[in-house]
């Protein structure tokens, strides 16, 4: 409003008209003094206004305080909390470190089951292809349905079972040890991700709420201030003015007449508990010369234009402290459920912290019952090895049989050969032998008697060489195709 000696100059952001404090012109009317004081009076029904901007003051001081005190309660739990999280993420990581050990130690152990296992299959397989030579068999084994064709049928395949049936259970234990392991770490996970969806359940601040962040609203509380203050000194010179539209109208003939008059007409529009006390009206008046009334009434005129203009920055400032106190308001209420998940979060955490002695002895029946499983398997290994060094001694020691068969029959195709030399030399000296003896008999026998030895006409003596064993086991040594011979040669000098 105008400067006057009546209405102090008011600060506002609201820029104003300028009005001169000397304004010429014909004394204001009855009428327009009254309308005046009507509009005055309904003015100052902002005063409710600056009753609800001191409450909001109060309101917004008391909720910046109390929530200041709750963010900082929240980010001390909050850290804390994090500390703790990074202490249980810890241990979560060697449960899943131990647990990768174990299963890279199975995957290793039953790589090697596998090949050990192929091993021992690609050897029962060499049993099974290679037959028994025809030349082996008896005419007893010939004529039998059951008698042995291969190297494999003369294997028992109890073991190679029983390996396996003992290896199948050793691998189902090691896996449901593991499966439950992984459940344990996995509930262990769950547990964690709960925190930290408790911690991170809420929207993400949009423009408007990132406005809501420290420290702009410890801010707001200052320009709160301003605004009431603004908004009392607002009311005050509204006062200020009624009380001059008071004045005026006791020193102009007939006002209070056309008040009376026009009051129930214009009671209506005025809000409600703003009525026109008459006593005020009816008091004396102040004396005063014609001249200051003139003034008076000039200063009137120039308030009278900036009324509607006070009441609606009145109402403008209230407007955005009612704003401001809806973002303190939603501020507070973001920090109170802040506060309320890492309350959750620590409950969360009390539960979590009663189960981990229950995942880590988790985690050591795992490894305990891998070390058994473990040794269970390794001897299953060391089981198939054997087997397949058994295997592949039994088909080395085949082709040597192949081999020392068909050296025995040349030794014996060479004793023969000597033999039969022998008897061909014997015969030839016995004919020579007897040849002589006849030429002799026939040359000088008439001129010895007879009795002067006896065995001067006997015969030559006749030799033979015959098998020292029985006869029956000339057939011992079979006679093999020569190819046979010459293949189990070279898978012994090759190592199959």
């Amino acid at each position: 409003m105008a400067q006057s000696p009546y209405l102090p100059q008011q600060t506002s952001t609201r820029s104003s008209p300028s009005h001169s404090l000397h304004v010429t012109g014909p004394p204001a009317s009855v009428d327009t003094l009254v309308s005046y004081l009507v509009a005055s009076k309904r003015s100052l029904g902002s005063i409710h206004l600056v009753h609800r901007a001191t409450t909001i003051l109060s309101e917004a001081r008391a909720s910046v305080e109390a929530t200041t005190a709750l963010l900082a309660k929240t980010t001390y739990l909050r850290r804390s909390l994090i500390s703790q999280l990074k202490l249980l993420r810890t241990i979560q990581f060697e449960l899943e470190t131990a647990a990768q050990g174990i299963q890279q130690e199975f995957q290793a152990v039953i790589k090697e089951l596998d090949e050990t296992g192929a091993r021992l299959l690609q050897s029962i397989d060499l049993l099974r292809q290679t037959k028994v030579e025809d030349a082996f068999k008896s005419t007893a084994d010939s004529a039998n349905a059951d008698s042995k064709e291969t190297l494999h049928d003369f294997v028992d395949d109890t073991g190679v079972e029983n390996i396996r049936q003992a290896m199948e259970v050793a691998i189902d234990n090691v896996q449901n040890s593991q499966h439950e392991m992984n459940q344990s770490i996995q509930t262990l996970e769950e547990d964690l991700q709960s925190i930290n969806e408790v911690l991170n359940n809420r929207v993400e601040p949009s423009e408007t709420e990132s406005e809501l962040r420290l420290p702009t609203i410890p801010d707001l509380l200052p320009l709160l201030e301003i605004h009431a203050r603004e908004m009392a000194q607002g009311l005050e010179s509204l006062v200020r003015h009624f009380d001059l539209c008071v004045t005026a109208i006791k020193h102009t003939e007939g006002g209070g007449e056309a008040v009376v008059q026009n009051m129930k007409a214009d009671a209506e529009d005025l809000p409600e508990a703003v009525g026109m006390e008459m006593d005020e009206l009816q008091a004396p008046a102040q004396p005063m010369n014609e001249e200051e009334r003139v003034e008076m009434l000039q200063v009137l005129e120039n308030d009278a234009a900036e009324v509607d203009e006070v009441v609606m920055e009145l109402q403008d400032r209230h407007a955005e402290m009612e704003a401001h106190l809806d973002k303190v308001v939603q501020w507070r209420e973001r920090q109170e459920n802040a506060h309320a998940d890492v309350t959750t979060a620590f409950k969360l955490l009390d539960k979590i912290s009663g189960r981990l002695s229950g995942y880590v002895a988790e985690m050591a029946r795992h490894a305990a019952r891998w070390n058994e499983e473990k040794a269970k398997i390794e001897d299953g290994i060391g089981g198939m090895e054997e087997l397949c060094d058994y295997y592949a001694n039994f088909l080395h020691a085949y082709d040597g049989l192949i081999v020392e068969v068909a050296r025995r029959r040349t030794v014996k195709k060479q004793m023969e050969r000597v033999v039969a030399d022998a008897h061909a030399q014997l015969e030839q000296l016995y004919e020579q032998d007897c040849k002589l003896r006849s030429d002799f008999k026939s040359d000088l026998g008439e001129y010895l008697p007879s009795d002067i030895w006896d065995g001067v006409n006997a015969l030559p003596p006749r030799f033979a060489i015959n098998r020292a064993d029985e006869e029956g086991f000339v057939a011992s040594v079979p006679d093999l195709p020569r190819k046979t011979v010459e293949d189990a040669l070279r898978r012994l000098k090759g190592g199959r």
